[in-house]
């Protein structure tokens, strides 16, 4: 006996010969959105406002919510002396703050990065990315 009889043959010739149904790209794109993107938007929205919530004005302007990994938030500052000053507020209870605000998200690590999230014009306006 071969490895490949008749039958076998015949539903592979037959699979094969079958049209594929190609989904059009829109319909794609909007299961993605669906699925992947509004959620995590939303998370990530509720999450952005409890954070200028908590924050003193000064330090809302020069931090920025990125990403949530897991449990791990990721928060881009924009310069030194803001990043020093969200450490010492995250020592003083900060993330635990941000927990009773956002408990469905289980944060457990917050992670201050330097970076932007914004252009600056021509006459020095923060222009947001987002």
């Amino acid at each position: 006996m071969s490895l490949w009889d008749n039958k076998k043959l015949q539903q592979v010739c037959q699979a094969r010969s079958r049209p594929q149904r190609v989904k059009p790209l829109g319909e794609l794109l909007d299961k993605f959105l669906r699925q992947a993107v509004i959620p995590r938007q939303k998370k990530l929205s509720r999450l952005g406002r409890a954070w200028q919530e908590l924050l003193p004005p000064e330090l809302g302007e020069h931090s920025c919510p990125e990403s949530l990994h897991g449990s791990r938030l990721r928060i881009l500052v924009d310069d030194a002396a803001s990043m020093y000053e969200l450490e010492l507020l995250l020592k003083e209870g900060l993330l635990e703050q941000l927990r009773t605000c956002c408990p469905r998200m289980s944060i457990s690590q917050v992670k201050l990065v330097r970076g932007q999230w914004y252009h600056i014009d021509d006459e020095g306006n923060k222009i947001s990315e987002f």
